[in-house]
């Protein structure tokens, strides 16, 4: 099994095929553009994680619009000739989390071993889900015999290759754009028209960016503060987002922060949006808020101890995040459920760490 770049590789689920990282920070260029910045927050209340019957048939029951509805992809069209019973989320995350928070009789899942439960801890759907391995690739043979009438498959990292497969099982959504491309206002959009609920997907929208909007205004301290954000997978894998179109980058601009113009002058190392530095670098990531991901908690305790590390004026004043893996992957993979946990998550860490700057 190939390795995951300069994500932790050790802390959940590897997805070798598909060529990403664990977080994939910098796979979702720009997901968070155009968050609704006009937006006055009102009634900004998060979308509830267990929506609807994941696994029954009421999604299917209180399915609005008419059918048949067909859906174009990149990788090709499907159309859905009626309200769906039995949905499988085939992707990484996004497509589990969009299958719940529009409550799809969901009866499979990819299994996110990130997370001991195989489930992401905003993802808590009211019946059990057959969850399966994608280590190796998808199980073409175990997502059949689950006899879905859907698939969504937008957050497949390997689509290319899997979509003729899947498509022979049931009717299969591909992402509009390309591989972690779309937006999730995009993802959520699209599949709320496939299962006839277009209604209801843009008002989980109109729902997370009022969020979004609502976080920002009630802590303007965080305007115009500098951060910076990586992965460490060990001493001599350390990287830093230096590129304001990476995905988490997005979030924290959303918020009315600044990645720290001493990152975005680095080049890219070979992994898109993301610079490699060395610990001797290790100056480079100081700003207002430092904000760093680990491997494992041995990594972060050596990382730590280094004593140019200890040494940054970021960390001596307390301005430094250790961030934990939930919390990384939800900003890293946003969806209009992962995104009020990264909100309730992250901002008061910034903001308690901004205020030392």
């Amino acid at each position: 099994m190939r390795g995951l770049g300069s994500w932790p590789a050790g802390a959940g689920q590897a997805l070798p095929r598909r060529g990403i990282l664990l977080a994939g920070l910098g796979a979702t260029a720009a997901v968070l553009a155009g968050c609704g910045s006009g937006s006055d927050g009102k009634d900004a209340k998060a979308p509830a994680s267990g929506a609807g019957s994941a696994g029954g048939t009421a999604g299917a029951d209180a399915a609005q619009g008419s059918f048949p509805v067909t859906v174009p992809g990149k990788e090709g069209s499907l159309t859905v000739k009626s309200a769906p019973r039995r949905v499988v989320a085939a992707g990484y995350l996004r497509d589990t989390d969009l299958a719940l928070a529009l409550g799809l009789p969901l009866v499979g899942g990819s299994r996110n071993a990130t997370f001991p439960s195989g489930l992401a801890p905003w993802q808590k759907p009211t019946t059990k889900p057959e969850l399966f391995d994608t280590t190796d690739g998808l199980p073409f043979e175990q997502i059949a015999a689950l006899r879905p009438d859907l698939i969504l498959a937008g957050d497949d990292y390997g689509l290319a290759q899997d979509y003729p497969k899947l498509a022979r099982i049931a009717p299969t959504l591909s992402y509009e754009t390309g591989v972690g491309a779309d937006t999730w206002q995009t993802m959520t959009t699209r599949v709320g028209e496939a299962v006839g609920k277009k209604a209801e997907a843009q008002q989980l929208v109109t729902q997370t960016q009022a969020a979004i909007a609502k976080a920002k205004a009630d802590n303007p301290s965080l305007a115009g503060k500098t951060f910076t954000f990586g992965p460490v997978s060990n001493l001599n894998s350390i990287y830093t987002i230096n590129d304001t179109a990476d995905a988490s980058a997005q979030f924290f601009a959303q918020l009315g922060m600044v990645l720290s113009p001493k990152v975005t002058s680095l080049p890219d190392s070979s992994t898109p949006r993301r610079a490699q530095i060395s610990a001797e670098q290790l100056a480079l990531l100081d700003a207002d808020v430092v904000i760093l991901s680990y491997q494992d908690a041995a990594t972060r305790a050596k990382f730590e101890a280094l004593p140019v590390f200890k040494q940054l004026p970021a960390v001596q004043r307390g301005s430094y995040i250790a961030l934990d893996m939930g919390a990384a992957v939800s900003l890293a993979f946003p969806s209009v459920l992962s995104i009020p946990y990264g909100l309730a998550t992250m901002v008061p860490q910034l903001v308690a760490a901004a205020g030392r700057a």
